[in-house]
């Protein structure tokens, strides 16, 4: 019994230090959740306000690098895009769809779908914003590799490989054409960059002057409404003003707006879609430089033809020198034999029948050195094709890489 109370005692002891500790803990909480309050109903500055329009741009700038085009607006707080809905109430910034806080669905945001360029919709793929240029490339031929035009397997075996590389490039340049990416979507702004005057492109200003936009953002500024042309509805169904109106005490909107130029650049269009261009236009080149030199290439190989040709004719020449210095040799010997059995011998056919034979010997001389020439020239011209095929190799490859270089850059797309 005389332990009992002590130990109610430090029971009591230990209540009070927990009760302590709670109390503190929710004393730190609302002191977080009174400053986060205040924060959250403090008007916003400048500053914070340009923030969240950066912000915003830069996420819907990356929309672009992600789906290949700008989102569409929101036509309500839930922060989705809606794609199907181009009234006057789709002006909401698609918070969600972007993945910002909901705290920036307060912006208005507007995205040029007019003048014949919908800059929210995925494009369809340009025959000009291709790999290869939209050009029908032929077949890459190999030329004979017959016994009788070269003997050198390696030689053939590397032009050959290369044909095939060049070949595969052509295939799979031609299996991006039908592929829309970012590239594709730059085309449609450099459009609309052309064509700002059209009927329907978006614009920024009032009744009486305006910008052409690809997209607008705007906030409602400290008091947190709309003013001015941002109205929505407003006057002449305009929906935002210019983004650099001058603040006043009935107009405190800031506004952050992008013309398609100006978004061509930030974006990195120019750059990539000229770097793509560039490659394709170098395969090109490349191409066009392969298919000439295939005519000279087929050239020698008609050298060649032309020179086994003069090999064997000139064979057929020494074979019929060579009958005709023996039917030349027979002559003098039956003209001496006939000489011997007559009464007087007949110095003249003697000497004509040598004459013949001496003459029968310099042909066969002559038919010997005209074979060896043509035989030398046949060696030349095979050397000849040996070279220029390995050259058609080169040019075979030059084109297949920078074909292929365009496709890779064509697949990167507006990606880093």
């Amino acid at each position: 019994m005389m332990h009992l109370p002590s130990m109610r005692r430090g029971q009591r002891g230990l209540s009070l230090i927990e009760l302590g500790v709670v109390l503190l803990i929710m004393g730190i909480l609302g002191i977080i959740v009174w400053r986060w309050v205040a924060a959250t109903r403090e008007p916003m500055n400048r500053t914070a306000i340009m923030g969240q329009l950066a912000q915003a741009q830069a996420a819907v700038e990356g929309f672009v690098l992600a789906k290949h085009r700008l989102p569409c607006a929101a036509s309500s707080t839930n922060g989705n895009e809606d794609c199907g809905n181009t009234s006057a109430a789709a002006v909401l910034l698609p918070w969600r769809t972007l993945g910002l806080s909901s705290r920036l669905g307060q912006l208005h945001y507007g995205v040029n779908r007019g003048g014949g360029v919908d800059l929210a919709a995925v494009p369809a793929a340009s025959p000009l914003v291709t790999p290869d240029l939209n050009r029908d490339y032929s077949a890459i031929p190999v030329l004979s590799t017959s016994s009788d035009v070269t003997t050198d397997a390696a030689a053939t075996a590397t032009v050959t490989d290369a044909a095939a590389n060049a070949s595969a490039a052509i295939a799979a340049a031609l299996a991006r054409r039908p592929i829309a990416n970012g590239l594709d979507w730059c085309r449609g702004l450099r459009q609309l960059a052309a064509n700002t005057g059209a009927a329907g492109v978006l614009t920024a200003g009032n009744l009486s002057a305006n910008m052409p936009v690809a997209f607008v953002l705007a906030h409602p500024g400290v008091n947190g409404v709309f003013e001015g042309n941002n109205v929505v509805g407003g006057a002449g169904g305009w929906r935002f003003d210019f983004p650099d109106r001058a603040q006043d005490h009935g107009y405190d909107d800031m506004e952050l707006a992008v013309g398609p130029g100006d978004l061509a650049s930030r974006i990195g269009c120019v750059s990539h879609l000229s770097a793509m261009q560039a490659e394709a236009q170098g395969a090109y080149t490349a191409y066009d430089n392969a298919r000439v030199a295939q005519e000279y290439w087929s050239l020698r190989v008609f050298d060649i033809a032309q020179n086994l040709s003069g090999v064997e004719s000139a064979n057929t020449a020494v074979i019929l020198a060579a009958m005709n210095l023996a039917l030349a040799a027979a002559n003098v010997a039956l003209s001496v034999a006939s000489a011997a059995d007559t009464e007087g011998i007949t110095i003249f056919g003697i000497a004509l029948a040598a004459a013949d034979a001496v003459a029968a010997g310099v042909e066969v001389g002559f038919a010997a050195a005209e074979l060896a020439k043509v035989k030398q020239e046949l060696i030349d011209s095979r050397a000849k094709e040996l070279a220029f095929r390995a050259y058609m190799a080169h040019l075979y490859e030059t084109f297949s890489q920078s074909l292929n270089a365009a496709v890779l850059l064509d697949q990167k797309g507006l990606n880093p």
